[in-house]
C-alpha cells in the first residue's frame, strides 16, 4: 500500500482508481493530459488559456469570394472563368531542401533561447516565493481520463491541502514534513515524506530551479510557460511540468508523469492569494487502527 501511495502522492491520487466516483473529463482537459508536450498542448493544459478555434482558411475564403456566380455568366463564356488557386504547399520538395542544405523540420516556436530560459526560471521562482498563502478550486484528470474536483489550500513553506468533492472519499494534506492521504471509506491514513513528492518543490520557500531540480524543458507558447523538471536525487520519481501565466507567472496548474508513465493533470481555478488559513487544515490525524498498531 505504501508503494502505491508514493505513486499516488506523486500524481495527486493518480494511483487511486476513482473512475467510478469521478466524471469523464471534458475534451479540452483530456487533450491536456496527452503525453507529448507540444505547443498546442501547453496552451490547452489549463482551461483559462485555450487556443482559439482556427479561422477559416484564408486561401479558401478568397477563392470562394473571387469566384463569380455561375448563373450570371453568359453561355459560351464558361471556359474563361478563373480557376481557383489551391493553397500553397508549405513544405518544399525534397531535392530543393537538399540543395540548400536545410532541415525538413520546421523549428519549434515554443523552444526558448538560453537567455530566455534563465529569465523564465528566475521569474517562475520569484513568483512561487511571493505566494505565501493561497486557496481556490482545482480540477484533476487522472491517467484514466476521469475528472475530479475540489478545494485546495496552500501555506508556504511545505503545507497544502486537497479536499475532493463527493463522491471521491480522499483527503490529502502536507504538513511540512509528510504528505498524508486519508481514505474516509476505508478509514485509513497513509504517509510519505514530502520531499518524495512533487509538492516538495512546489511548496519550497525559496525555489531555485538551477540547484533544486534538473530542468528538462522550458517552453513558452500562446500565453503560457511550461517548466518540466525531475528530482536530481531521484528521491521523487517521475516528471513534474508546472504551467505558469506567461505575463504574471501565476501558477495555473501542473502535470505529473509518474515512474510508470501514468499522467495526472491538475488545473487551478479561482485562486485567491494572501488569505488567512487555519493551520489545522494541514494536519490529518492517524486512524484508530493505526494507533492500535503503534501501541502493539
Amino acid at each position: 500500500m505504501l508503494s502505491s501511495f508514493i505513486a499516488l502522492a506523486a500524481g495527486m491520487i493518480g494511483g487511486v482508481d476513482v473512475s467510478a466516483a469521478a466524471s469523464p473529463a471534458p475534451a479540452e482537459i483530456v487533450e491536456a493530459a496527452a503525453p507529448a508536450m507540444t505547443e498546442q498542448e501547453i496552451a490547452t493544459l489549463v482551461a483559462e488559456v485555450r487556443v482559439p478555434a482556427p479561422e477559416t482558411d484564408l486561401v479558401e475564403v478568397q477563392a470562394t469570394e473571387s469566384e463569380p456566380n455561375r448563373s450570371d455568366v453568359p453561355v459560351g463564356e464558361e471556359e474563361s472563368l478563373p480557376t481557383p488557386v489551391a493553397p500553397p504547399v508549405i513544405e518544399r520538395p525534397q531535392d530543393a531542401r537538399e540543395t540548400v542544405g536545410q532541415s525538413s523540420e520546421a523549428p519549434d516556436p515554443s523552444i526558448v533561447s538560453p537567455n530566455q530560459r534563465r529569465a523564465i526560471l528566475k521569474e517562475a521562482s520569484n513568483a512561487l516565493a511571493r505566494t505565501h498563502t493561497a486557496q481556490g478550486r482545482f480540477i484533476q484528470v487522472d491517467q484514466n481520463y476521469s475528472m475530479s474536483e475540489g478545494t485546495f489550500y496552500l501555506q508556504r513553506p511545505g503545507r497544502m491541502r486537497f479536499e475532493y468533492d463527493e463522491p471521491v472519499p480522499i483527503l490529502i494534506a502536507a504538513d511540512g514534513v509528510t504528505v498524508a492521504m486519508q481514505d474516509t471509506e476505508l478509514d485509513t491514513v497513509d504517509r510519505v515524506p514530502l520531499r518524495a513528492t512533487p509538492l516538495g518543490l512546489l511548496l519550497d520557500n525559496d525555489v531555485d530551479f538551477e540547484t533544486d531540480a534538473e530542468v528538462l524543458r522550458v517552453q513558452r507558447a500562446n500565453g503560457v510557460v511550461a517548466i518540466t523538471v525531475i528530482d536530481p536525487t531521484e528521491e521523487a520519481e517521475g516528471e513534474l511540468t508546472m504551467i505558469f501565466n506567461a505575463g504574471t507567472y501565476d501558477l495555473l496548474g501542473w502535470r505529473v508523469l509518474d515512474a510508470n508513465n501514468g499522467e495526472t493533470t491538475v488545473q487551478l481555478d479561482n485562486v485567491q492569494t494572501g488569505v488567512s488559513i487555519n493551520p489545522r487544515l494541514f494536519i490529518i490525524e492517524d486512524s484508530e487502527d493505526d494507533d492500535d498498531d503503534d501501541r502493539r
